[in-house]
């Protein structure tokens, strides 16, 4: 699933708001009202036009001839600002900060940093709050070195885990064929339905009242 932003594979969180509608948020509500709307565009890396995108992908369904891609231009939420967008932005917004209270996976925060705004992010559940430290803050904070230290934890953590794993979880078919999903599925027996053959055939249920 590469069509994901990076951030979701950090952690699995329910309510990951998409990025490009996070910034959007953002921008939309310091901006004022009379901004180049071009220019917002640009910014929220929507270098095309996505409405006839989907129309082709509208299309496409209809007909059933597939569209490889299309959009014109690249994912939006991997676009990052450049000098000329970041001159702009601090030409429009005043000095301000941005304040999440219940910043769940982070979106909003994440997107305000990109934006080189000031942000506080902040959530009640223990889980969502290091999420937060490790999408938003420790990035900002210590840059190229904690991707590193990411990088050779989880190499480590990777070794250790496919020696044990490999047995259980097999690769008949390498490397033609990768294996990415197992479906687990445990049985239970029916505690009414074991032992209860009478007559030559299988009864469910209670046995009547005599």
């Amino acid at each position: 699933m590469t069509a994901l932003p990076p951030t979701y594979y950090l952690h699995v969180w329910w309510a990951r708001r998409p990025l490009v509608a996070s910034r959007a948020a953002v921008l939309a509500s310091l901006l004022p009202a009379d901004a180049d709307r071009e220019r917002f565009l640009r910014v929220l890396g929507i270098h095309g036009d996505p409405v006839a995108a989907r129309r082709l992908i509208d299309k496409a369904q209809r007909s059933g001839v597939r569209v490889n891609n299309p959009y014109d231009y690249s994912r939006a939420f991997s676009y990052v600002l450049n000098g000329s967008d970041l001159r702009w932005l601090k030409s429009e917004i005043a000095d301000v900060s941005v304040l999440d209270p219940t910043a769940g996976g982070g979106s909003i925060p994440f997107e305000a940093g990109r934006l080189d705004l000031a942000c506080l992010g902040n959530d009640l559940n223990p889980v969502a709050a290091l999420i937060l430290k490790a999408t938003v803050e420790w990035p900002a904070d210590l840059h190229q070195e904690i991707e590193t230290v990411f990088a050779s934890l989880a190499a480590e953590w990777r070794g250790r885990m496919e020696d044990r794993l490999t047995g259980v979880f097999r690769q008949i078919d390498l490397p033609d064929r990768v294996d990415m999903t197992y479906l687990w599925a445990r049985t239970v027996s029916c505690p009414i339905r074991r032992g209860s053959r009478r007559r030559g055939r299988w009864r469910a249920g209670p046995a009547p009242a005599r």
